[in-house]
């Protein structure tokens, strides 16, 4: 038969119950160290609210002045109106470098060169092939020889078109004296007497047979006599001036002939006496320019007008350039056109609306102190950049002046006034209240019996702890009724709980309970004491 073995129960040793008494004495030491703090800290805020109150003014005066927004302390990096680069284009060793820091310099100054027996043959190629093509258009301007050659195909011209004239005009001179043409002119009548009559025999004849003698000589008699006709009016014509239309469209057309070749012989002229043409021109002042690019590669020449900020090229350094390598940028000279400074700067989504082009903007630096500077807003970006999920917008500020005070790269704080209202009447917030229909704003002015009437305005802008009033009921120094401090103990995050946290995790040496943010003193805005 088994026996069950009854295991001895463990007892708690006495050093056990020795530690756990200690530890439930600390315990509630400090529950209840916990509650003293919290009903002390309570008593000392309740205290220095019931302060504030009491030295808070009844009333304050309603004041006309002028209110600002302003957007303080938005940093920025001054620059220069322009900064250019200017790297070595070709390999050799510096010859010359003819800038120092800060020296001005213009447009097209050589301020570094290569020597001219270290660089690349090409460009020596370069420079014959610019003296050829400068030779070639100044031949354009000044060759006589083509000039005198128009003038003489333009001369020959005018003498054909003149001939022409005279050729059409004389188809309709009359040619011979009155008694020469009377008798040429009695010639064609008995011209036509004898054609009209030989032409009547034949008409009586005709209907014979066509192979009648009688007949083949009246159509014989009557051809002579047209032919002789013909002849006579010819005479008589010529000798009267009158031609034949053939004769006067030959010569219309040898006269339009030489209008048109007069016309190209004096356009010819006129562009070599003139110069020549355009594209003439611009041909081979591509060549200039391809070939002056190329021997311009072993200068480094100021594009702009500016002042050096940086030099780099020495005398005798050795340039390797390799135009397919990603290192081939070598920095020669630096230039900044210091002629006028910006500043970039950004502001959030909620204040580019209040901001525009134009709008003007003080500028302070921690550099320079005790001196004020003015800028405006040139700039404005029209989209705006994420940046730790808020949106913000790029600006560009053009300082109004500049001095040698200043320099690229400074820091700057940028001021802008966002709103403002010259001649604003306006009072503290705490003087603003709410009506009992819960919509409508008042102030209440204290009247001269002591009263109160409850004056309805319509509330402007807002600055800091002010704001705009606008009623025809009030004015500049009447006095109003400012709302006295509430208890803010029931709002607070303060609790029993958290009391004792704050106890037992307060580091040594910390100030008393209920100081700093429960402070006494005056609350702003407040008008004076009754």
């Amino acid at each position: 038969m088994d026996r069950k073995i009854k295991k001895p129960r463990a007892k708690i040793s006495r050093k056990a119950w020795i530690t756990i008494i200690i530890l439930l004495v600390i315990l509630l030491g400090l529950v209840g160290y916990g509650y003293y703090s919290y009903q002390q800290t309570k008593a000392l805020i309740e205290e220095k609210q019931n302060e504030a109150a009491e030295l808070e003014p009844d009333t304050e005066i309603i004041q006309r002045g002028e209110l600002t927004n302003t957007l303080d302390d938005i940093e920025g990096i001054v620059r220069s109106n322009q900064s250019v680069y200017l790297y070595w284009q070709t390999s050799g060793t510096v010859d010359s470098v003819n800038v120092e820091v800060g020296d001005p310099v213009k447009k097209g100054d050589i301020l570094a060169e290569l020597d001219r027996s270290t660089i690349d043959s090409t460009i020596i190629d370069a420079e014959v092939t610019k003296e050829q093509a400068e030779e070639s258009l100044e031949r354009l301007y000044t060759s006589t020889l083509n000039l005198e050659q128009a003038r003489t195909k333009m001369v020959q011209a005018k003498k054909s078109v003149e001939d022409a004239e005279k050729a059409l005009n004389s188809l309709g001179l009359v040619r011979s004296d009155l008694v020469e043409l009377g008798v040429k002119y009695d010639d064609y009548q008995r011209a036509i007497a004898n054609y009209e009559s030989a032409k009547e025999y034949f008409d009586s004849v005709s209907m014979l047979d066509l192979d009648n003698v009688i007949r083949i000589r009246a159509l014989s008699a009557m051809e002579s006599a047209k032919s002789q006709m013909d002849s006579a009016k010819a005479q008589y014509g010529w000798f009267n001036g009158e031609s034949e239309e053939i004769d006067v469209q030959k010569a219309d057309a040898a006269l339009k002939l030489a209008n048109a070749q007069l016309d190209d012989a004096v356009r010819a002229y006129n562009r070599i006496k003139d110069g020549p043409t355009s594209n003439q021109v611009r041909s081979i002042q591509a060549q200039i320019d391809a070939a002056a690019a190329t021997v311009n590669t072993a200068k480094i020449i100021s594009p702009i007008n500016g002042t050096v900020a940086q030099v780099e090229a020495k005398p005798f350094d050795v340039i390797s350039y390799e135009k397919t390598s990603a290192a081939r940028d070598i920095l020669a000279v630096r230039i900044d056109d210091l002629s006028s400074h910006y500043i970039d700067i950004s502001v959030t989504e909620l204040e580019i609306n209040n901001i525009h082009l134009g709008q003007e903007v003080s500028i302070t630096f921690d550099a320079i102190p005790l001196r004020k500077y003015t800028g405006t807003i040139v700039n404005i970006s029209n989209a705006g950049t994420v940046n730790n999920l808020s949106v913000n917008f790029d600006l560009t500020v053009k300082m109004d002046e500049v001095d040698n005070s200043i320099k690229s790269g400074m820091m700057a704080d940028v001021a802008i006034v966002t709103e403002q209202v010259e001649d604003a009447l306006y009072v503290s917030q705490k003087a603003v209240s709410v009506a009992e229909d819960g919509t409508t704003r008042i102030v209440r002015k204290l009247m001269p019996d002591g009263s109160y009437l409850d004056v309805p305005v319509k509330l402007g802008m807002q600055a800091g702890s002010n704001v705009q009033i606008i009623s025809d009921q009030l004015k500049e120094g009447d006095e109003v009724a400012v709302n006295k401090v509430t208890s803010q103990f029931s709002n607070t995050n303060l609790s029993f709980g958290n009391m004792i946290n704050v106890n037992i995790g307060a580091p040594a040496g910390g100030g008393r309970p209920g100081s700093g943010e429960y402070g006494s003193g005056r609350p702003s805005g407040g008008g004076r004491p009754r």
